[in-house]
């Protein structure tokens, strides 16, 4: 079965992986222009990464926007934007007929044991899938920091899927 992970950011990713092999079988970017999400190539570029073959699920993070007078605050346009690229997820998976769940930032990560640090999603997701460790690895030209943070977060996205998943069919769920 192919398992989808996708982390709905400016630089984030999604990531199908084999649920029996545990490795990656693609890594999709967000396609973005002037900070705008490219919807059609998003959905063409996961479509073609399947090559015909089928996800079976898809985890998406869930998104909150930062409000209010704290020190994290997001202005109307970046939450707009924010928003538009969770929906394109949820949709495209939507109208392929991919069952999809939201999955909260502090569920995923605490089952990783990441905190507010997105880096520690580098060095956790090379332990965890070593062999797909290029697929995050930044490198001049080709994958900024920031993108590969958001690779390795989809892959653990979609490693936390694959184990849920696994404890509910063994019934080690809670």
């Amino acid at each position: 079965m192919i398992i989808g992970g996708a982390d709905p950011g400016a630089d984030g990713a999604v990531v199908f992986i084999d649920a029996s092999s545990l490795r990656i079988i693609a890594c999709v970017d967000m396609p973005m222009s002037a900070g705008e999400l490219r919807v059609r190539e998003l959905a063409t570029d996961l479509l073609s990464a399947l090559d015909g073959r089928r996800c079976g699920h898809i985890w998406i993070e869930k998104q909150a926007p930062f409000a209010g007078s704290g020190k994290r605050t997001m202005g109307a346009t970046s939450a707009f934007a924010l928003g538009q690229r969770y929906m394109a997820i949820c949709t495209i998976a939507a109208c392929h007929g991919w069952p999809y769940e939201v999955v909260s930032p502090v569920k995923w990560k605490g089952h990783f044991g990441i905190r507010a640090d997105k880096a520690l999603a580098l060095d956790c997701a090379g332990r965890l899938m070593p062999e797909d460790a290029h697929h995050w690895t930044a490198r001049r030209g080709h994958c900024t920091r920031a993108r590969a943070i958001g690779r390795a977060e989809a892959a653990l996205i979609g490693l936390w899927g694959i184990r849920s998943f696994n404890a509910i069919a063994t019934g080690a769920a809670a």
